[in-house]
């Protein structure tokens, strides 16, 4: 066995595809949820374990665990296995580990894992940082969940770190290449000395990185302090917390986003475990579709500052792109969630009285248009009706322009004949291209089906059904029946291969594409019904098709071909006869 077999053996690919979107079964053979390579409204991203492959029939994207892990975090097949093989803890045989190299190589995970190690170690023994922590009301537990660390200044440190990691394989080199420590005219330094450490980890729970934050009084550096950008860490596309906080999401169906590390702990330590916070960046639509994977209802908890309202009213359009309900916390000016749950002030009634957030921008929106200019109020009004313009929904587009004419004090109807005089034409034209298009597409939804059971267990077909196939089938299904039963006769007639060893890549993508049209039921029995259906459907072409066959045999004075099209005809008949559909 390869690595690559040895990976797919091992692992089960509902686990690592539920590290990244939210999965639900669906029948007795499949799980579905959304797509984690593309937006969608409705999952169309669906999962056998039992083949152990996906398909998305939004996207396409299909393939094996590890040809999921190559799409999504951009690897090759083989750094995708090794990456599979290190999160899941397995142990390789030892021809595989010679193969790899896995047994000696150390990554950069590791390196992060075990500076995080040392970080920890070295809060605890420091008593300043310890009361630090303490009068912020964090607890001892919460120090050890999110693994908060100390980096002691001098050098006296950077070396007692340079002894820890070079224990454990690694030297002061990987930590130069990945940015915590720098080259300095002095010698080495770093800028996370002196603060205490956050480790950032990704989605699967990798430290990918750090972020540093001082803590004495009259430390004038800047508050914080984040680890570099690398192919390893993106600032700007990590949520802090969200590999803890994803399945407390997918449990309560609701998450909650703050602006920093602290807000997030502070709010997993008041028990809002699905809390998940940027790194010092506003929301972007891309944080937003990384949580749509788990929930469609997300509370945003920034500070009250202009600033927080500025970064929340720029989400305000993303939220009907996604199909998700966005809601605004507002919390007392001057404060934010750690600070209020410092002082012990009870956040679950800012929580309750949340607002959608088309509300809370038409209410920050209305308070500056009377005054506004004309030119600054025709922004104000076209940036309003394009987001109600993204919304599928007349309904919701009605009581939003209801909402609006309110708040704007604009009559209603002057509002809606703007509105639709932007955008009702456009909707028009496009809906009309989607139908004709929709209306051009050929379905043979009976083929598709039998051939979705061949997908998932072609040890149904056999030779006996290779002619009635051929005559009822498209160019295509014709195609894969042949391959399937060739393959059969190269191999001796037993064949354990997955049906994609037995035909061409091509046709190999188009099985993917319809094996879980399959939902539930024998695969045995489901074929025959198919079978039988097939048989009703094509009767006459059948009939036809056979007698000019038969006389084609008696030509060329070929008996046996003869009998084995007259055996196969009374067959036919007799199963329709006794469906009662003859």
């Amino acid at each position: 066995m390869d690595l690559f077999n040895f990976i797919k053996s091992n692992i089960d690919i509902l686990n690592v595809i539920g590290e990244y979107t939210s999965l639900k079964k669906t029948g007795s053979l499949y799980w579905k949820g959304r797509c984690p390579f593309h937006h969608e409204k409705t999952p169309s991203f669906t999962v056998s374990p039992n083949k152990n492959i996906f398909y998305c029939f939004g996207c396409h994207a299909t393939g094996d665990v590890i040809n999921f892990i190559e799409k999504i975090e951009h690897l090759s097949a083989l750094e995708a296995s090794q990456h599979l093989a290190q999160r899941y803890n397995l142990e390789l045989p030892k021809n595989l580990q010679a193969h790899t190299g896995s047994h000696t190589q150390k990554t950069y995970y590791q390196l992060c894992y075990a500076v995080a190690s040392w970080f920890n170690t070295m809060l605890l023994k420091n008593h300043i940082a310890m009361l630090y922590l303490q009068k912020r009301k964090i607890q001892p537990s919460t120090i050890a969940h999110f693994m908060l660390g100390l980096f002691p200044n001098g050098n006296h440190n950077i070396q007692l770190l340079i002894n820890h990691i070079s224990s454990q394989g690694f030297s002061s080199n990987e930590l130069i290449d990945a940015h915590i420590l720098l080259r300095g005219k002095q010698g080495l330094y770093s800028p996370f000395e002196n603060r205490i450490i956050f480790p950032i980890k990704d989605a699967l729970g990798q430290i990918c990185g750090f972020g540093g934050r001082v803590f004495i009084t009259n430390d004038t550096r800047p508050k914080y302090y984040n680890s570099m950008d690398s192919s390893y860490f993106k600032k700007g596309k990590i949520l802090y917390g969200l590999d803890s906080a994803k399945h407390e999401i997918q449990k309560n169906q609701i998450s909650i986003v703050v602006e920093g590390y602290m807000d997030c702990i502070a709010l997993w330590q008041y028990g809002l475990k699905y809390t998940v916070a940027t790194l010092g960046t506003a929301c972007s639509q891309e944080h937003l579709q990384q949580l749509t994977k788990h929930t469609q209802t997300i509370y945003l908890l920034y500070d009250a500052d202009k600033a927080g309202q500025q970064a929340m009213l720029r989400l305000t359009a993303f939220c009907w792109q996604l199909d998700l309900e966005l809601k605004v916390i507002t919390i007392p000016t001057g404060q934010d969630p750690a600070s209020m749950l410092e002082s012990a002030i009870n956040i679950q009634p800012y929580i309750d009285k949340a607002e959608d957030i088309f509300n809370f921008f038409v209410q920050i929106k209305s308070k500056t248009f009377q005054q506004a200019s004309m030119k600054q109020k025709m922004e104000i009004l076209h940036e309003l009706l394009s987001i109600i313009a993204q919304i599928n929904n007349n309904l919701k587009q009605n009581i939003l322009l209801m909402k609006a004419s309110e708040s704007l004090q604009i009559p209603l109807e002057i509002l809606k004949n703007e509105y639709t005089s932007l955008y009702k034409v456009k909707e028009k034209t496009t809906l009309e291209t989607k139908n004709n298009k929709q209306a051009s597409t050929p379905k043979t939804q009976l083929e598709e089906q039998i051939l979705a059971v061949l997908a998932y267990d072609h040890h149904v077909l056999t030779e006996k059904h290779e002619l009635l196939l051929s005559i009822c089938l498209s160019e295509q299904g014709k195609l894969i029946v042949q391959n399937i039963l060739k393959h059969r006769k190269e191999h001796e007639g037993f064949c354990n291969h997955t049906i994609e060893e037995m035909i061409t890549t091509e046709q190999g993508i188009f099985i993917r594409s319809i094996m879980f049209l399959l939902q539930d039921g024998d695969p045995k029995q489901v074929f025959q019904n198919l079978l039988l259906q097939l048989q009703k459907n094509y009767w006459k072409l059948i009939t036809s098709n056979i007698k000019m066959k038969i006389m084609l045999a008696k030509k060329n004075h070929n008996i046996l071909e003869v009998q084995t099209l007259l055996s196969l005809f009374e067959q036919i008949k007799l199963e329709i006869y006794k469906n009662g559909s003859l």
